[in-house]
């Protein structure tokens, strides 16, 4: 991804304190008021997503646990099985200077924070995802509309296209379908990655996704010019 889009092309970088030991303390605050900018909902299903990497190779430093705490609270936090970072949001924990204390899987001289705009979906009834496709497309929108406001007036008209969806799935590869009516095309995804693109999707507006897997999140599939 090209850097000079910044945080508007999804991710961005902030430096964190070098640490020796396989854990890493942060303040609650930098991410409070990152989940700030969507916490009143307006941008419907879309929010920003943290994870942390190594700042001497840019790869993924691998979290085992996460908890935020106070002089007189300790509250859990939740690690995705890829890392990501999921943290509550609290006025509270903000106003009274809350630390966050995340266990790594090993030592990392440095690692910084990414931001990542995502979206959620809904956990199935059971083992099979089964998806509208209009859902997809409207959380594809709510991305773009976060996406916009994260690069302000000018720089959301040199944000790069959204040329579709990113699925990412617990399981590393598989088979997807988007199905409308009798017509089914089937769609594989590898290293845990299932790309849908805006044509795709545009053909089965109608229709749905079935997939057998567990969906982590949505993410903006970006042009890279």
């Amino acid at each position: 991804m090209n850097n000079r889009y910044g945080i508007a092309a999804a991710l961005l970088m902030a430096p964190m304190l070098a640490v020796a030991q396989p854990s890493l303390e942060l303040q609650y605050g930098t991410f409070y008021s990152q989940m700030k900018t969507f916490a009143k909902g307006e941008f419907g299903h879309a929010r920003l997503g943290f994870y942390l990497t190594d700042q001497q190779n840019g790869r993924r430093c691998l979290l085992t646990s996460a908890r935020v705490s106070t002089l007189d609270r300790d509250v859990a936090a939740e690690v995705t099985v890829d890392s990501e970072l999921r943290l509550p949001y609290d006025d509270d924990l903000n106003l009274d200077k809350a630390t966050v204390v995340v266990g790594l899987t090993e030592s990392h001289e440095a690692c910084d924070l990414s931001v990542q705009v995502m979206a959620d979906v809904p956990p199935p009834a059971d083992s099979r995802w089964e998806l509208k496709v209009s859902e997809l497309t409207g959380r594809q929108h709510d991305m773009q509309s976060l996406l916009e406001k994260l690069a302000g007036m000018v720089g959301k008209y040199f944000l790069p296209e959204m040329t579709g969806v990113r699925v990412s799935l617990v399981q590393p590869s598989g088979t997807a379908y988007l199905i409308d009516g009798a017509r089914q095309l089937p769609l594989r995804w590898q290293e845990g990655q299932l790309l849908l693109s805006n044509a795709q999707l545009a053909e089965f507006a109608k229709g749905k996704l079935q997939l057998q897997g567990e969906i982590l999140r949505l993410t903006p599939w970006l042009h890279k010019g």
